[in-house]
């Protein structure tokens, strides 16, 4: 299994080849940006990949579209998961998730009483509202949600972080006793190596998105170079496991609890050394036990070759001055903006279109940004062509009874909307091709003379270039969100679509998530010492305009003069 990204040097994840016995607790580790998340993603259906991964023997994903049979068995935590919360109560969050069941009330109210119980959540909790919870509780909710489907597999993504030790505690016992049901198993990926390695029966290491080691716990706890090999740093109860062997004390091939671990230090204190063949016997029995075997050192992936042709246009484009792309936008706009019919329109839509091309921007991913826009364009251009009473008039209008609905209304709707939306669209190959404080130094140099007057520059240009660059931020915000809603939902759709009835699970933590980033800028730019007059600071970005910057802005010149008589003549 591979997963690639677009724009992306390397596959996210390249070659996964691995199966996950029932009744096993499996460990997936890794440094950050190894590939344990997309791993967990590409195992829930969630992710695009190149492959295939079966649940005994049925396929997960057919046609890039997820099979309800497999996905319904998965339950999925991520690594965040008091985000994924939206409901009004804490009961709402267990009725979403129970819903796609379609179980009894008695049966999923007991299943909502005893996942409470296994996270520790009083009964009363329940008509609480979830997004007024503490951090830690928000997490217990999230994991008591999902455990509350009962699911065959279990895919938890860093679960132990933000909770107290009773949490954890609770969460470890837990795991244990599902191991014990033999049914499905449980996959985690986990930075928290000393606490659940003790609990592990398996572990695989990622490396550079390919396994790099790939055995039983047992094996793993006599291979330290393993570790290394992985670029992990070593655990304490692994670095202290070597150092009693190093002393002579007999270590179990197995990782530590802080109970054990205290008490072969302490026999080591009072105990007689064991000799070293012993430690030479262990190790060659985990060696024998197929260790060695089943390291897979990931290979070395060659360089990518840069080429300054390769992009083409778009490194053409992201070459300029921002100052040049800042007027070229603004002249399109206007020309865009001052257009009074279609043939105007479809001329802007055409020059949109080639700038998209030129700027290599795919076009899917503009579509979450976009997409709610143009519900807007289709909702309001209905909208504004139904009346009530009158006539439907001569435009080619239709009337049912006292309803009218007037063409030449919903297309004058359309018109001014679909203007809007190509000039959303000029701003997000804007923000898509110039770095932040390169749009945001060139708006302060072209408003530079306006300082004179005591025009607040710097605040100004800081909002512009940040209102662009949110267009991003939002994408990449409701793609999260959007999974989260999948995953809860057990939706069987495409990657990328969105029911109405799962809006609100996007939507309200959406919203917070948003919320959140604008508060903790705001606090940002009062620590830096941003005000509305501003101050004078050193420019991270030296701008100097060249031959191509004046011919683009000539071009953008041409081009507003060429909108504005086409618009004339319209």
């Amino acid at each position: 299994m591979s997963v690639i990204a677009d724009g992306a040097e390397r596959p996210l994840l390249d070659g996964i080849s691995c199966t996950f016995g029932n009744g096993d607790i499996t460990l997936i580790v890794g440094r950050n940006g190894s590939g344990k998340s997309t791993l967990l993603d590409a195992l829930g259906g969630l992710v695009a990949f190149e492959g295939s991964v079966r649940i005994d023997g049925l396929p997960l994903m057919a046609a890039n579209k997820p099979e309800r049979s497999g996905i319904g068995r998965i339950g999925q935590v991520f690594q965040y998961p008091e985000a994924q919360l939206f409901a009004r109560t804490v009961q709402g969050e267990f009725d979403y998730s129970l819903r796609y069941l379609k179980l009894s009330r008695r049966e999923a109210e007991r299943r909502t009483d005893e996942a409470m119980r296994e996270m520790g959540l009083a009964p009363a909790m329940k008509q609480q509202s979830p997004l007024l919870l503490s951090g830690g509780e928000k997490r217990r909710v999230a994991l008591a949600s999902t455990i509350a489907t009962e699911p065959d597999w279990l895919l938890l993504d860093e679960p132990t972080a933000g909770l107290d030790p009773e949490a954890v505690d609770r969460l470890l016992g837990f795991l244990l006793r599902r191991r014990r049901e033999s049914r499905g198993g449980i996959v985690i990926a986990t930075h928290d190596l000393d606490l659940l390695l003790p609990v592990a029966d398996r572990v695989i290491a990622l490396k550079d998105g390919c396994i790099a080691a790939d055995m039983s716990a047992a094996e793993l706890a006599v291979r330290p170079d393993v570790w290394e090999r992985a670029n992990i740093g070593m655990p304490l109860s692994v670095a202290l496991a070597e150092q009693l062997r190093s002393f002579g004390v007999a270590v179990p091939a197995k990782f530590l609890t802080p109970e054990e671990a205290a008490g072969l230090t302490a026999e080591r204190m009072i105990a007689p050394p064991m000799n070293d063949s012993a430690v030479v016997k262990l190790q060659s029995a985990a060696e024998r036990n197929g260790g060695l075997e089943r390291e897979r050192p990931c290979p070395e992936r060659p360089q990518p070759v840069k080429v300054s042709t390769s992009s083409g246009s778009s490194h053409y484009i992201e070459s300029l001055d921002p100052r040049t792309k800042w007027l070229f936008y603004i002249c399109f706009s206007i020309g865009l903006l001052a257009q009074r019919d279609w043939p105007g329109a479809a001329c802007g839509a055409a020059i949109t279109a080639g700038l998209t091309l030129l700027c290599r921007v795919p076009v899917r991913s503009m579509l979450p940004v976009l997409r709610p826009f143009l519900w807007l364009l289709a909702i309001s251009s209905v909208v504004s062509g139904i009346g009530i009473g009158g006539s439907a008039g001569g435009d080619g209008g239709i009337r049912l009874g006292a309803v009218s609905f007037s063409v030449s209304a919903a297309l004058t709707t359309t018109l001014e909307l679909v203007k809007i939306i190509l000039v959303m669209v000029g701003g997000i190959l804007l923000s898509a091709t110039t770095t932040p404080f390169a749009m945001k130094r060139g708006i302060e140099r072209m408003l530079s003379p306006l300082g004179r007057i005591r025009f607040p520059v710097e605040a100004i240009s800081l909002t512009a270039s940040l209102l662009l660059r949110f267009i991003p931020v939002l994408r990449r915000e409701a793609g999260r969100f959007n999974r989260i809603a999948k995953a809860r939902g057990k939706r069987v759709r495409r990657s990328g679509t969105v029911r109405l009835r799962d809006l609100p699970v996007m939507i309200v933590p959406l919203l917070l998530s948003l919320l959140q980033m604008a508060t903790d800028l705001s606090h940002a730019l009062e620590a830096r010492g941003y005000t509305l007059k501003g101050t004078r600071r050193t420019a991270a970005v030296t701008l100097r305009m060249k031959r191509p910057d004046w011919l683009a802005v000539a071009a953008g010149g041409a081009l507003l003069a060429l909108m504005l008589a086409l618009s004339v003549r319209t």
